[in-house]
C-alpha cells in the first residue's frame, strides 16, 4: 500500500518480488494499492506493473487511509496467504517472508517492532495510549504491537465483518480472529527509520478517527 511514496515504491516492490521469488516456484501476486497519491506514485506503479508479471495496480480515487488500502488488498487478493507491506520501507520484507512458514501451523502471524526509531514524543505518546487502550478494552495483554507486521491465512477473513477502515482495522481483525479461536504466532521484527516522507497516521484527524472506531467497536462487542 502506498500514498505519495514515489521515492521508495520501486525499491519496496523490488524487495517484495525478490523475497517471494526466493521461495521457488510458489505462485504469488503483488497488489500495489495506490491510496490516492498526488505525486508520481501512480506513474511509477504503472511501470512496475509492466515490469513484474506478478504485480497488479489498484488505485483509490482519493486518499482513504491505510485501513481502506488494506481492505482493498484483502478484497482483491487471490491467494491463500495475505500480507500487508507499506511502501515506506520501515520493514525489511525479507523478515516478513521468513515468517511465512509459520502459517503451516497458525492462522495469523503478528509482529511487534523492536524499537521506534524516528518517532516524535507525541507519536510515542499516541502509540502508548493506543496500545494501553487495546489491552484494557479487548484484553490483548499478550500483544504489545498491533499495526506493524501481519500475515494471514485467507480463512481468517471468511465470514468476518470488518467495520473499521482506518488505523484501527488491523486491531479489529486481530480481536475478531481471536474471538473465533484463531491460532496466532507472535514474532519480532526490526523497525527501520523512515528515510523520506512523513507518516500521516498520527495527524489529529486520523487519531480522532482511530479512537472513534475503537470506541464503537468496543461498544458493539460489549453489548
Amino acid at each position: 500500500m502506498a500514498y505519495n511514496e514515489e521515492q521508495t515504491l520501486e525499491e519496496a516492490v523490488g524487495d517484495v518480488h525478490a523475497a517471494l521469488r526466493a521461495f521457488g516456484n510458489r505462485e504469488f501476486e503483488i497488489l500495489i494499492v495506490d491510496d490516492g497519491s498526488t505525486d508520481r506514485t501512480p506513474e511509477i506503479a504503472a511501470l512496475l506493473e509492466k515490469k513484474f508479471p506478478e504485480a497488479r495496480l489498484i488505485r483509490h480515487p482519493r486518499n482513504l487511509g491505510p485501513g481502506s488500502a488494506i481492505l482493498t488488498g484483502i478484497r482483491n487478493s487471490r491467494n491463500d496467504v495475505i500480507c500487508f507491506h507499506a511502501a515506506d520501507q520501515q520493514l525489511d520484507f525479507r523478515q516478513v517472508a521468513g515468517f511465512i512458514p509459520l502459517l503451516d501451523e497458525h492462522d495469523l502471524v503478528i509482529g511487534s517492532r523492536t524499537g521506534r526509531p524516528g518517532y516524535t514524543a507525541m507519536r510515542l505518546l499516541a502509540s502508548h495510549v493506543y496500545i494501553h487502550l487495546a489491552h484494557v478494552l479487548f484484553g490483548l495483554w499478550d500483544y504489545d504491537d498491533f499495526n506493524f507486521l501481519y500475515l494471514y491465512r485467507r480463512e481468517v477473513f471468511e465470514g468476518m465483518p470488518i467495520e473499521s477502515d482506518g488505523v484501527f482495522m488491523c486491531t479489529e481483525v486481530l480481536v475478531r480472529a481471536l474471538d473465533k479461536g484463531a491460532r496466532v504466532a507472535k514474532v519480532q521484527a526490526e523497525c527501520l527509520p523512515r528515510r523520506v516522507g512523513v507518516s500521516t497516521c498520527f495527524k489529529a484527524p486520523v487519531i480522532q478517527k482511530t479512537f472513534g472506531q475503537m470506541a464503537r467497536f468496543w461498544w458493539k462487542r460489549a453489548h
